[in-house]
C-alpha cells in the first residue's frame, strides 16, 4: 500500500485574506502552505543557519506578517537551526487564517471496519478484493458549491449549515463532497462498500464506520474543505467509496487507507480552488452563471474539452448551483494533475446519466 505525506491544510491554495490597516509587524494564527522551496531566513531577506528552505506542499504554523500589505510572513520551521522562526517571502505560498478553519471534533483514535489481507501464496490483491480489470475504474471528483447546497432541504439543518457565515473558507470556495471511483464506460456503474467484500450497486444504504484512522494534521485540512466532517460525512464517504479507491490498481500501488484516499482528495481540490473555475463563482456570487460560461472556465484552465467532462447540478426547486461533478481518468497519486485526468476522461455525456442544468444562481453567503 502506497504512504502519503499528508499535505497539512493544502485545501487552502487561493484563500482570500482582509487585512487590516497597521503599520507594523502583525501577529497572525493559522498556517502557511508552501507552495515553493524559498530560502527561510533569520532576516526578512538574508542569513539563513543551515540553507534552509520550505518544502513544498508542507503546512508551517504562522506568526506573524512584516507590515501591512506587508511583504514577508514569519512562520515556524520545526527543527531550523539557531531559530525555528523564520522569514519567507508572502508570495512563496498561501495563509490559511485559523478564523478560516472549521472547529470540528477529532473521531476516535481506531482502525477501519475493513481489514486488508495480502499474505503470500493468495490471488493478487486485485482479484482477490474485487474482481476489478485492472484499470478498469476512472473517477468523479464531486466539488460542492456549499452555500448552494445549505439552501436545500437535505441541507440546511446540518451542522456545517448552521455554522456557515461570510469569510469562512467553505462561503466562497468549493468543498469536497467525495471522490468516487466510477466504470466511466457506464452510465449506470458507481462500485461502492468495497469492504467488507466485493463491490456493491451504490443504491444500497449502508452505516459508515463509527471510526476511521485519520492524521490528525490531515482531518484538520479536510474539516475545512470538506466542512461536513462536522456530521460525519467522511466516514460515510470513506465506507461507501473510498473503500474502492485503487482496488483496479495491480502492484505495489494496490489499495488505500483514508489518509492516502482524503489526502489525494485534497490534492485535487486544491487545484480546484486554485483555477479559473473558482475566479468565476467567486466573482460571481450573488449572480447567475450559464453552463457555457463555467464550461469555458474548464476549458481555459484545464484544456480545450475539459468543460464537457463537467456535470453542473442545481436544485430542481431554486435553480441554485449545488455541486460540480469532474469525470477523471488516470492514476491519482502524491502529485495529481488535475488537467491531465480531466482530459484522459470520456465526456460526461458519455459517461453519465445526470445532465447538466442551463444554468443557476450561485448563492452568496450574506
Amino acid at each position: 500500500m502506497r504512504k502519503i505525506v499528508v499535505l497539512f491544510a493544502l485545501v487552502c491554495l487561493g484563500l482570500g485574506m482582509g487585512r487590516p490597516a497597521l503599520a507594523q509587524q502583525v501577529d497572525l494564527k493559522g498556517y502557511f502552505i508552501a507552495l515553493n522551496a524559498c530560502e527561510a531566513t533569520q532576516k526578512k531577506a538574508s542569513d539563513n543557519p543551515g540553507a534552509i528552505r520550505l518544502e513544498v506542499m508542507r503546512a508551517y504554523k504562522m506568526l506573524a506578517r512584516n507590515d501591512t500589505p506587508g511583504t514577508h510572513y514569519r512562520v515556524e520551521v520545526p527543527g531550523a537551526p539557531e531559530s525555528e522562526a523564520r522569514w519567507v517571502p508572502m508570495d512563496c505560498g498561501v495563509f490559511a487564517p485559523e478564523t478560516a478553519l472549521v472547529s470540528a471534533p477529532l473521531p476516535q483514535t481506531g482502525a477501519t471496519e475493513s481489514a486488508k489481507d495480502t499474505t503470500a501464496g493468495e490471488e493478487t490483491p486485485a482479484q482477490a478484493k474485487s474482481g476489478f480489470a485492472p484499470d478498469s475504474l476512472g473517477y468523479v471528483l464531486a466539488a460542492s458549491w456549499q452555500p448552494g447546497f445549505c439552501k436545500t432541504k437535505a441541507g440546511q439543518d446540518k451542522p456545517e449549515c448552521r455554522l456557515l457565515r461570510p469569510g469562512r473558507f467553505d462561503a466562497l470556495h468549493f468543498s469536497l463532497h467525495g471522490l468516487w471511483p466510477d466504470d466511466l464506460s457506464d452510465k449506470a456503474i458507481y462500485p461502492c462498500y468495497c469492504d467488507p467484500g466485493p463491490a456493491v450497486a451504490c443504491t444500497q444504504n449502508r452505516p459508515p464506520a463509527e471510526t476511521i484512522e485519520l492524521d490528525p494534521d490531515l482531518l484538520a485540512a479536510l474539516a475545512v474543505v470538506m466542512p461536513g466532517v462536522q456530521s460525519g460525512l467522511h466516514r460515510h464517504e470513506w465506507s461507501k467509496h473510498g473503500t474502492c479507491y485503487e482496488d483496479d490498481v495491480t502492484g505495489d500501488d494496490w489499495d488505500s487507507d483514508p489518509n492516502e484516499y482524503y489526502g489525494e482528495s485534497l490534492l485535487l481540490m486544491a487545484q480546484l480552488n486554485n483555477s479559473r473555475v473558482w475566479e468565476l463563482f467567486a466573482r460571481n456570487a450573488g449572480k447567475k452563471l450559464s453552463r457555457d460560461e463555467i464550461e469555458d472556465a474548464f476549458d481555459h484552465s484545464f484544456g480545450e474539452g475539459a468543460g464537457q467532462r463537467v456535470i453542473v447540478r442545481c436544485d430542481e426547486g431554486t435553480g441554485d448551483i449545488t455541486e460540480l461533478r469532474i469525470s477523471l481518468t488516470g492514476h491519482i497519486d502524491e502529485k495529481p494533475d488535475l488537467a491531465k485526468l480531466i482530459q484522459a476522461a470520456p465526456p460526461a455525456a458519455t459517461s453519465s446519466r445526470d445532465e447538466s442544468c442551463p444554468n443557476g444562481l450561485v448563492v452568496k453567503v450574506e
